[in-house]
């Protein structure tokens, strides 16, 4: 029974070390990436070509999810020698001119000027009220927000074709038919209404 076990052992030790040889990676491919390159992404999963085919594992391309621009990927083994690595990226919706944000809130380093051309801008002064201003830009998406300037007072909110002023997204979401109902020109949120003033 030890004479059983031992050679059990050894042919695995073979096993380990024949699968360092054979077989190989010899084609990575990546799907849906925008941000970071196929080279970057690689990368990231710590797979290239010549690395063991076998140890290409979950626990061996962790760093890929880790990447504050990946939501989800998947590493798909291909019998005997492709790698292919399917992604989601996070999208940047709004920036501060310095630091550009997802719509979960995740902080995305590296932003291009061609990726945060045209997206809405934040500004304020006061204790930063970033999680708010990502809950009113997907609140008002569909009216065009440009500009959310965040105060201890509020939010003063460029749209397309209004500006609004609100205490809290709570308080929008609490009134929002009569905003809605009221858009154009500049609109201020209250406990009790809306006021619209007429220019």
């Amino acid at each position: 029974m030890r004479g059983v076990g031992l050679g059990l052992l050894v042919l695995l030790g073979g096993a380990v070390i024949v699968s360092l040889f054979y077989p190989k990676v010899q084609h990575v491919s990546v799907e849906g990436n925008r941000h970071h390159d196929a080279n970057a992404v690689a990368a990231l999963a710590r797979v290239a070509p010549g690395d063991p085919f076998l140890w290409v594992t979950r626990r061996r391309v962790a760093g890929l999810a880790a990447d504050p621009w990946v939501l989800d990927a998947v590493v798909v083994r291909q019998w005997p020698d492709r790698v292919t690595i399917a992604l989601r990226e996070r999208e940047p919706v709004i920036s501060d001119g310095v630091t550009t944000w997802a719509d979960d809130g995740t902080v995305l380093l590296g932003a291009t000027a061609a990726e945060t051309e045209g997206l809405p801008r934040l500004q304020g002064w006061g204790e930063p009220r970033v999680a708010e201003s990502l809950e009113l830009l997907r609140l008002l998406r569909p009216f065009g927000v440009q500009v959310i300037s965040y105060s201890p007072e509020g939010f003063e909110i460029q749209l397309t074709d209004s500006e609004l002023f609100t205490p809290s997204a709570e308080a929008l979401r609490e009134q929002w038919s009569a905003f809605v109902s009221h858009r154009g020109g500049r609109i201020a949120v209250y406990p009790w209404g809306v006021s619209k003033a007429h220019e």
